[in-house]
């Protein structure tokens, strides 16, 4: 059996996507709830559903490739590329694994871009173990001007452990947290917790997943001033964009 053969269709699909730069982004706002001014768009990538049918097993296929890191920086190239096209005073947030950031190539083209205002993701592709070679990273991104966000707040004790020690400039919630809190007092309580917490860090906080009135009624209730989600505007072209106040 010939090298070739060994590869999967997976691992040829995301040589495939290297080889080519066949990365597509979309943008979905992160917006002022109380009026629906936007402040900034996060940065999505999308394949060829023929090869993948949706970005996580996109980048999952990447990973066990060993190629994850190449098909993160790739989006976040493409992603920059699309930087004069942002309305005037609007941040863009990119997605980085911990092994993305601790990859100097990464860094370098964060750095080449500081001038501009962007924001750091932190994804959990992998647990992070350790801290301080993170922290050195972060210790050059941020005197650049670049904001530290840390994803999926309240979803579990390691996600938690990532907001105490790299005392991030944004936190974002968790979608399990917004689904539905409107209806549920258990939900209600930790976000209020959640709000207190990031207040005393001196943090922006995020809802993410907003999908209905009633849950973007709720969060904005408890103080989460910022959001994104189906409700606002689903992830889409730059031009596509037309935020009208939601209340």
């Amino acid at each position: 059996m010939t090298e070739a053969q060994l590869i999967s269709p997976d691992a040829r699909a995301v040589l495939d996507v290297l080889d080519t730069g066949a990365v597509e982004i979309v943008f979905q706002p992160i917006v002022q709830l109380q009026d629906g001014t936007v402040r900034g768009y996060e940065a999505l990538a999308r394949f060829d559903r023929r090869h993948f049918a949706n970005p996580a097993q996109a980048f999952a296929a990447a990973t066990e490739a060993g190629l994850g890191v190449e098909l993160e920086i790739l989006a976040i190239e493409r992603a920059l590329q699309r930087l004069d096209d942002l309305p005037t005073g609007a941040w863009l947030s990119l997605n980085a694994s911990v092994e993305a950031l601790l990859t100097p190539r990464t860094v370098e083209l964060l750095l080449a871009h500081s001038h501009r205002r962007l924001t750091v993701e932190l994804t959990e592709h992998t647990q992070i173990t350790d801290y301080t070679a993170l922290q050195k990273v972060l210790d050059r991104l941020r005197p650049a001007g670049i904001l530290v966000a840390v994803d999926d707040a309240g979803a579990g004790f390691a996600n938690l452990s990532q907001i105490l020690q790299l005392h991030p400039d944004i936190i974002k919630l968790d979608i399990f947290l917004t689904r539905n809190i409107d209806a549920d007092p258990v939900r209600i309580a930790l976000v209020r917790a959640l709000v207190a917490f990031a207040d005393s860090l001196g943090a922006m906080l995020v809802a993410e997943g907003i999908e209905t009135y009633a849950e973007h009624r709720q969060v904005l209730a408890l103080g989460v001033h910022h959001g994104q989600g189906y409700y606002i505007a689903r992830p889409g072209p730059l031009a596509s964009h037309h935020i009208e106040p939601l209340l």
